[in-house]
């Protein structure tokens, strides 16, 4: 059992390190993941168990002994995963408990079988180093847990911090506010490692948000909780894929460990000591007459046990904690290296940043795969939401340019919007207060579900199209939009070359797509509804509406549904469907571009800005907590969004407060001391 301990150890570094990132494998990592997290927890249990049951005359060998601290060392965990959700972390009681009763039974066992020898004076190392491990882990999980996140965020300031911002703010030297870029021009910090950086401070000032907290920020504080708008779309993607990055590591790791000084020279004297005692054990081993299957079972544990910490400590030398380390010229690390390899080093890692791939799932692809097999009804009785069958096709499309860009240049016009009624408005005389008037009119831009969209292309939308969004709940509108996109796209793709639908064809497909796997396979990031409901019905009607035909193609099918629009059987039509309004929906676009002489173009660029506002309202209504629990699968594009709306100043977490004091108004910003971020806070 130890030695499969160990192996489960080997996989939870591996697949622990990599399911922070999402792409097409990333689901079945995660199922490895979860399996493996629960495994090597139970393994290390059940052989303590064992252990405490067992007499002194049943073991084999005295190395059995030997090997009782290593399994302390497993129930401690690697450094690349701490928890596999959210919710382990809120369990740490139980953890605790567990740890006071495993480490007992360890000890118990230890000295109910311990002989005096040399072996049995050399396990104390390794006994010692299991019990902090094992430590590490449930304190890790205590500051991890939501209660404790939120208090380490708004922590009062210490003494010397509260010294040092007052006599900032006394200062009776004139000063400017600083933006991100001044401060990093001071700092010397190199071009490669500008995105580390600015990433590290926007995460220290919008982490509360993951915690459900509201931040209520000065006016004239205001600037600096901004992203800079002259920033392109793969830099501010970037920025936002390492912000997520560090949240991932304070939730789900135990990067805090190897973050702090304390933290590495205690792991250099885990290594050291495991290796001190594999060289003594190297040594002494040769003078005993112990079975030689227990002789190399041991030196694989020791050797294992050392690999496995070195594996770990490489991967905290290549993660963005050290990139942003090596940032800084002045540095110990940086001057260590050397400027040209630290610069490479920064650049190569900056180049792998940036989301990369998103999920895909349509509906009606959806309906001529799935299976009906009697083997497919025993696992359907399991799970009953078939999630396995629909993660099974969906597929995976890469997040490309066109789209990064499309998706800053709309949040960008969403925001200039925002501000410029703002501006607009505040210079009249107002009854509301300030902060009454820029929630409601924050609030109405992040209602828009593209009614926006349709109003300025001239539309009547009142009278068209406004059943098909504002009267419907969201999850019954995203079915509706998502049938009409792909009957259109398939009709358009059979009547017109690839290269003739252009760009935005291809943004409304995959943003349709996109939130059709949302509806599907997360359907807690979006409002509540009874879409599930909607899909099982319209699912039900699409698969006998075509019989269970399988050799049908999407170019035939669109084109069967669309002439079908008001021919539908009335057998056919289930109560919760939307299908036949998804064809009447179609058939109206198809009629609207036709009647205001849109091109391909036109038309689809009305139909992905419609789909890119959807977007948008699901990022502001998805709670954050459901955007940090997501990351143990790799993240979503839509919190990426919902984080980069958040730097644009677009979330209702986020309230803008004027000066009302006079100490508010002398309040100076210092980016040294954001790790006390609630003293800049209304």
């Amino acid at each position: 059992m130890v030695i499969l301990g160990l192996l489960l150890q080997f996989a939870l570094v591996w697949f622990g390190h990599h399911r922070r990132h999402q792409g097409k494998y990333s689901h079945y990592v995660a199922i490895l993941v979860w399996s493996t997290y629960l495994a090597a927890d139970w393994i290390a249990t059940v052989a303590l168990s064992a252990l405490l049951k067992a007499e002194v005359w049943e073991l084999n060998s005295e190395l059995v002994v030997f090997w009782t601290p290593f399994l302390l060392l497993h129930l401690g965990g690697p450094h690349t995963i701490s928890a596999y959700s959210l919710t382990d972390n809120e369990l740490w009681p139980r953890y605790l408990l567990g740890f006071f009763i495993q480490v007992g039974v360890a000890i118990y066992a230890y000295v109910k079988f311990r002989i005096n020898n040399t072996l049995t004076y050399m396990a104390i190392p390794i006994f010692v180093t299991g019990i902090i491990r094992y430590g590490e882990r449930i304190c890790i999980l205590r500051a991890a847990s939501r209660k404790q996140f939120s208090n380490s965020v708004f922590s009062s300031t210490n003494r010397d911090a509260e010294k040092h911002l007052d006599n900032t703010n006394n200062s009776t030297s004139s000063h400017v506010p600083r933006t991100l870029d001044e401060y990093l021009r001071e700092k010397n910090v190199i071009e490669e490692g500008k995105s580390f950086f600015k990433a590290f401070y926007l995460y220290k000032m919008y982490v509360p948000l993951f915690s459900e907290l509201r931040l209520r920020i000065y006016r004239n504080l205001r600037e600096h909780f901004m992203l800079s708008h002259s920033i392109s779309a793969e830099d501010a993607f970037k920025i936002v894929q390492i912000e997520l990055g560090f949240l991932y590591d304070m939730r789900y790791t135990k990067t805090t460990v190897l973050q702090s000084k304390k933290g590495q020279i205690l792991q250099g004297i885990y290594l050291l000591s495991t290796f001190s005692v594999l060289i003594a054990y190297s040594i002494t081993v040769g003078n005993c007459s112990y079975p030689a299957v227990d002789i190399y079972i041991t030196c694989f544990l020791l050797g294992g046990t050392i690999l496995v910490d070195i594996y770990s400590v490489i991967l905290h030398v290549l993660s963005d904690w050290t990139m942003f380390y090596l940032s800084i010229p002045s540095n110990k690390g940086h001057k260590f290296l050397g400027g040209t390899i630290a610069s490479r080093l920064v650049r190569f890692e900056a180049k792998k940043k940036g989301i990369v791939s998103m999920a895909q799932h349509s509906l009606i692809d959806y309906c001529f795969k799935v299976n009906t097999s009697c083997w497919t009804s025993i696992l359907r009785a399991l799970d009953t939401e078939d999630l396995l069958g629909k993660l099974r096709y969906t597929s995976w499309e890469k997040v490309n340019p066109n789209l990064k860009n499309f998706i800053h240049s709309h949040l960008q016009e969403k925001f200039i919007r925002y501000r410029n009624i703002k501006d607009e408005v505040s210079r009249e005389r107002i009854d509301k207060t300030y902060e009454e008037f820029d929630h409601q009119l924050l609030s109405s831009i992040l209602k828009e579900r593209g009614d926006h969209v349709l109003q300025g292309k001239g539309v009547d939308f009142k009278d068209d199209f406004k059943w098909s969004i504002n009267d419907v709940e969201f999850s019954h509108s995203i079915l509706l939009w998502h049938i009409a996109t792909f009957l259109l796209f398939y009709d358009d793709k059979r009547r017109y070359s690839s290269s003739a639908l252009g760009s935005y064809c291809q943004i409304s497909k995959l943003l349709s797509n996109y939130m059709m796997y949302l509806l599907q396979v997360r359907p807690l990031m979006l409002p509540k509804g009874i879409g599930q409901v909607r899909i099982r019905d319209t699912q039900d009607e699409v698969i006998r509406f075509f019989g269970h035909v399988k050799s049908l193609n999407n170019n035939d099918a669109a084109r069967a549904l669309l002439h079908m629009e008001n021919e539908f059987p009335l057998s056919l039509i289930h109560r919760k469907s939307v299908l036949r309004d998804s064809c009447k929906l179609a058939s109206m676009l198809k009629a609207l571009g036709e009647e205001l002489h849109w091109d391909l173009e036109d038309k689809w660029e009305m139909i992905a800005n419609v789909w890119m506002e959807m977007l948008a309202y699901a990022a502001s209504k998805c709670r954050w907590k459901q955007h940090a629990t997501q990351l143990r699968h790799g993240g979503e594009l839509l919190t990426h969004v919902a984080l980069l709306m958040a730097h644009l100043g677009l979330t209702e977490h986020i309230l803008i407060v004027p000066r009302q004091r006079a100490e508010e108004q002398s309040l100076k910003w210092d980016w040294e001391q954001l790790s006390h971020i609630s003293y800049y806070l209304a």
